[in-house]
């Protein structure tokens, strides 16, 4: 119930009719507040502003009816561009980029604002009352003043969302801003992977070098998957105060982005009797499954996403390096945070009751450069800059052995490029490149003393 409660408010969030539809639910609630407003005070208070007025019936009428009409037309044309741009973006950056148009606000704010001014106009279309008589003056008409002037308001409101959502919708299929948008993410999901320990509960048993001790004395249940698909959300604080409410000793097996089907363990739990079914479901319940892999808790599907949009753009029908290097420059944002907040990543996160296998930096340094390589290595400029990186990279690491981790992707971008491009004089200048990296990282000063000269390859052009 709580990992699925989590991704039930975090699908409600990316969904694209979430926003249009509570729009729509307080342009109902305007439309009913806004006529009782009007039978309250009247229209005297709009002596000397008669332009603002629909003096009559048949004029409060048509401005409604032209509003209502023309937004919802607009609407149409603002979803069908919304179609065209989400299809331009699978067929040129990949189907996994859909849910980034589906959560963008702007888009779906807009088409709130022109849904909600339609149901608003319709709805107090319904409140105009022609007298008996014919006279709109008499008693028994009504023209709601206030309330004509709140759509005309939003006409113009949304005049100026059209306006807004012809110039956002070129920015959201901008390939740069497609990739910085994503690097952005992958960065504030690196920053996740590391959580401030003091968010999380008091360990409630002895440190994790005795755990074969431990379980070696305890009773061991496999907790198994009911359903198939992929973990989207693993509710960890959750698991902790199970686990340390029992007494129970769990390993997580499978984390968010992992595929599990019915019958695969997702939890080892040990515990000194036996697990009751109540105990069992809260421990299932910090799991939620779905039919995709989304961003949420999983930063190997982002880099997977940038990696993708490489592997495009260096298509031959595509052909465009330069989307690549702006990749790799995002990519790069993801490993200078993961090198910021990696502090004990090699190990299993936790000392008391649960051990989660953590994102190690090897295993995220090798989903970038090995899925990449062998896009890359086709290309003498991106591999060019992609050397560059690695090289500052390397040179930001202390730990000699994640330093060697980089050093040897490095090597194999180099090798790869000389057997993808052969006699061409690119395959000559990548290993030139390699070797320069090289002597600037075996000189503890190499770094910054290249960085400091006109030679420098990691920036000034």
């Amino acid at each position: 119930m709580y990992a699925n409660l989590t991704k039930l408010l975090a699908d409600i969030r990316a969904s694209y009719w979430f926003f249009p539809s509570c729009m729509v639910i307080a342009a109902v609630a305007l439309s009913i507040v806004a006529p009782l407003l009007d039978r309250t005070i009247g229209a005297g208070w709009l002596g000397g502003f008669d332009w603002l007025t629909a003096a009559r019936t048949t004029g409060a009428r048509s401005v409604l009816t032209v509003i209502a009409g023309s937004i919802i037309g607009v609407a149409g044309v603002t979803f069908s561009i919304t179609v065209v741009a989400v299809s331009y973006a699978s067929a040129n950056f990949g189907p996994r980029l859909i849910g980034n148009f589906m959560r963008d606000r702007g888009n779906q704010i807009t088409l709130g604002v022109f849904i909600g001014t339609f149901v608003y106009c319709l709805l107090i279309l319904r409140t105009v009352r022609d007298a008996s008589s014919g006279d709109a003056t008499s008693a028994d008409a009504f023209v709601p003043h206030l309330s004509v002037l709140l759509a005309l308001t939003l006409a113009l409101m949304s005049v100026g969302f059209l306006i807004y959502f012809f110039h956002h919708v070129p920015e959201t299929i901008n390939v740069s801003n497609i990739a910085a948008r994503i690097g952005g993410q992958l960065r504030n999901g690196v920053v996740n992977l590391f959580p401030d320990p003091d968010t999380l509960p008091a360990p409630g048993g002895k440190a994790d070098t005795a755990w074969d001790d431990r379980t070696s004395s305890m009773k061991h249940a496999p907790i198994e998957a009911t359903d198939e698909g992929y973990i989207q959300t693993l509710d960890e604080k959750r698991l902790f105060k199970v686990a340390d409410a029992n007494g129970l000793l769990v390993r997580v097996q499978y984390r968010p982005g992992d595929f599990v089907i019915i019958g695969d363990t997702v939890l080892d739990v040990w515990s000194t009797t036996k697990l009751d079914n109540p105990t069992t479901r809260d421990l299932r319940a910090c799991f939620a499954l779905g039919r995709r892999r989304t961003p949420h808790q999983n930063v190997l599907f982002l880099v997977d996403e940038l990696v993708e949009i490489i592997a495009r753009a260096l298509s031959p029908g595509i052909n465009d390096p330069f989307t690549a290097i702006t990749c790799i420059d995002w990519l790069k944002v993801g490993l200078g945070s993961f090198i910021a907040h990696d502090d004990d990543a090699a190990d299993p996160v936790g000392s008391g009751p649960v051990r989660i296998y953590p994102v190690t930096f090897e295993r995220f340094v090798s989903r970038i450069f090995d899925n990449s390589r062998q896009y890359v290595c086709t290309d003498r400029n991106v591999a060019l800059h992609a050397i560059a990186c690695m090289t500052e990279i390397a040179a930001r690491l202390d730990d000699d052995a994640r330093r060697q981790i980089v050093i040897s992707h490095m090597k194999a971008l180099a090798d790869a490029s000389a057997v993808a491009l052969g006699d061409h004089p690119g395959a000559q200048d990548i290993a030139d490149r390699h070797r320069e990296a090289l002597a600037i990282l075996a000189d503890p000063d190499g770094y910054g003393k290249h960085r400091n000269s006109q030679a420098w390859f990691g920036g000034r052009g």
